[in-house]
């Protein structure tokens, strides 16, 4: 494997490579929310304004079902603020703990609904492949109102009241990779113009943090979002974000707010509970001395996840080390990987190895799967090909899961090899560090770090700078930056060739050095 890419030409200014180094960034920090295009353009959006509107005036009782990871809590949360807002109170949430059912409309929501004689349900960042729980919905005279982001899968589409999705064949609005939550901020923005009611600036903070948790391309209308929120931060508030800003380092340049939604993000990826409820949505919604009792409780949580998190990537180091093949597939029959912790293992091999990666365990007396893949694969696709095996599937193109009755599995791997034959294209291998830019230790200095925190926010198409510096005198590093050392330890008194991270104005992360051959 080769060690460092290089840039095309390293002998250009600093500012130039970065530049060349991510050509889908549009740099005009001019464009405001005024660019956003018309929400009128997405398809059905007058259908699912006209229902929650006929909700609202006739005080129909609404529940909000959202996934339950960061992208549709956030999304149920600006939706159930904006009817706060407006004055409507006869809603609520349900959030289904997928530790215990699967994705989409489940029989644990179809019986909330039942019991408590909801007319409307609006189904955040999933539902656009619950055919059957739709159907159910309605057998109760409840109508559905869907709104998401995942892939369209034409026969499992479920006759819904109204859907609310980029990805519809119908639909003219031009971005289509908005998050679950982005949708839903559409929808508010678009029923705040029908109602003259503005919608509050903190929706915009929440759609940048389900936005960044759901790793969403951090390229055109994600990047227009998420920079409104880094150039108004002082706008950005409510009573969770003031309290959690409270308990967060001093927030004094751009860096530090993507640093907070990003923490924010992890913070609220935890907390599932039963019959609906979550740990996280409680918090956020909390106004009273509890809200303090709830942050801690999920820190803990939190701590937990990212111990088990490590645990996780450690043994997958251990499976890794020597591993040679055109894909990964992992049935984890000893129970070493939890349920919740499928999807980010899958994403840890696919970075690790550039390959297609599926990870199959037991859960609730089916199997189940997440996978994930590089370029040159569509993995919502390769479950399609196999779809007479399995119970239900949906996703991305690179990110997609699975359940299936375990009698199927030996004819699933069947069906999935055979797709693979076919349609998997040759991956080359790639280096373990692509470095954007090569740079003098002399200039890391103030100027290029506000040029640095224009590229903010960092994600999807849009990663953080890698950077190469050669000929480091270690002392040196260690005199001027705070380090952070990625456990690598390095060699006092020589110089080295590094390539870091810079982490903010006075500290760099060092992922890997070679000593110096001058």
């Amino acid at each position: 494997m080769v060690r460092w890419k290089l840039p095309d030409d390293e002998q250009a200014d600093f500012l130039t490579q970065l530049q060349k180094s991510r050509p889908k960034i549009d740099l005009d920090l001019t464009l405001t929310l005024d660019d956003l295009p018309d929400e009128g353009l997405f398809a059905n959006i007058g259908i699912l304004a006209d229902r929650i509107q006929r909700a609202m005036y006739t005080n129909e009782p609404l529940v909000i079902f959202g996934h339950d990871d960061p992208d549709g809590l956030t999304g149920t949360y600006i939706l159930h603020q904006f009817f706060d807002s407006i004055g409507y109170q006869k809603h609520e949430f349900y959030i289904p703990n997928r530790t215990l059912y699967p994705h989409g409309i489940q029989d644990d929501f179809v019986e909330y609904v039942r019991q408590n004689a909801f007319t409307l349900a609006i189904v955040v960042d999933n539902g656009i492949s619950s055919r059957e729980g739709v159907e159910r919905l309605k057998e109760l005279g409840c109508d559905t109102l869907i709104v998401d982001h995942h892939l369209i899968q034409p026969d499992l589409l479920p006759d819904a009241y109204g859907i609310m999705n980029p990805r519809l064949a119908d639909c003219r609005y031009p971005f289509k990779d908005l998050a679950g939550v982005g949708v839903a901020l559409m929808l508010i923005r678009y029923l705040g113009r029908l109602l003259e009611h503005e919608v509050d600036e903190s929706a915009y903070f929440w759609t940048a943090v389900g936005s960044i948790a759901d790793k969403v391309p951090m390229v055109g209308l994600n990047r227009l979002i998420l920079r409104h929120v880094i150039d108004n931060w002082p706008r950005m508030r409510d009573a969770s974000i003031e309290f959690l800003m409270r308990n967060f380092k001093r927030v004094s340049d751009d860096m530090d707010v993507f640093d907070f939604i990003t923490n924010t993000s992890r913070l609220i990826a935890n907390g599932r509970e039963e019959g609906g409820q979550h740990l996280a949505m409680r918090f956020l919604l909390q106004m009273g001395d509890e809200k303090a009792e709830l942050f801690q409780e999920l820190e803990r949580e939190k701590k937990q996840w990212e111990s088990e998190l490590n645990r996780i990537f450690g043994y997958l180091d251990t499976i890794l080390a020597d591993f040679e093949a055109r894909a990964f597939i992992y049935f984890d029959d000893e129970d070493v990987i939890p349920y919740n912790f499928l999807g980010t293992a899958s994403t840890y091999v696919v970075s690790s190895l550039n390959i297609p990666a599926i990870m199959i365990k037991y859960h609730n007396g089916n199997m189940v799967c997440e996978g994930r893949c590089p370029e040159g694969m569509n993995m919502v696709d390769a479950f399609a090909h196999c779809k007479e095996h399995l119970i239900q599937y949906g996703g991305h193109a690179k990110a997609a899961g699975f359940s299936m009755r375990p009698e199927n599995y030996d004819d699933f791997l069947s069906c999935y090899n055979d797709y693979l034959d076919h349609n998997l294209q040759e991956i080359e291998p790639v280096p373990r560090f692509e470095v954007d830019a090569v740079i003098r230790l002399e200039e890391l200095h103030h100027a290029n770090w506000l040029f640095m925190q224009m590229l903010l926010p960092f994600g999807m198409q849009n990663p953080e700078p890698l950077l190469l510096a050669r000929n480091v005198d270690v002392n040196t590093l260690m005199a001027k930056f705070t380090l952070e050392y990625n456990n690598i330890s390095l060699p006092r008194g020589e110089k080295i060739d590094m390539v870091f991270y810079w982490r903010s104005r006075q500290s760099v992360r060092v992922m890997d050095f070679v000593r110096s051959r001058a």
